[in-house]
């Protein structure tokens, strides 16, 4: 039998403000904190990516079986930068999203969700 993805994706994108500083400089911690977020919602985690900016900052991307998500951070700023896109259905990412928020403890976030529809035809209420 061959595999058939669901023909409802799920993005969503975020950026975290007022992130306490040590936490942001916490380049190790932060990665395996994706890591962890993301095997909390049973992602398939295939490979990751880690790079630290100079002198400060990193990026965190993560390839999954079933997409891909990321992490860039902006210390100087003390926000942070989340994305995931998942194929797997209509509310994929949000546990993601709610395990960073309830450990990063950020002051505010900017926070968008969207539904990708794969399959012409296929009809689904739009949340933007």
């Amino acid at each position: 039998m061959t595999f058939q993805s669901s023909p409802v994706g799920n993005e969503i994108s975020c950026v975290m403000h007022g992130l306490d500083e040590k936490v942001l400089k916490n380049n190790e911690m932060l990665k395996n904190l994706l890591l962890e977020a993301l095997e909390q919602e049973k992602f398939t985690l295939l490979d990751n990516i880690f790079y630290e900016f100079q002198p400060q900052g990193c990026t965190v991307l993560v390839l999954l079986a079933e997409s891909h998500a990321g992490i860039h951070t902006y210390p100087e700023h003390n926000s942070l930068f989340f994305y995931i896109y998942s194929c797997r259905g209509p509310t994929d990412g949000r546990k993601t999203f709610e395990y960073l928020k309830q450990k990063l403890n950020p002051k505010s976030v900017d926070y968008k969700e969207r539904t990708v529809i794969v399959k012409q035809g296929h009809k689904l209420e739009n949340r933007e």
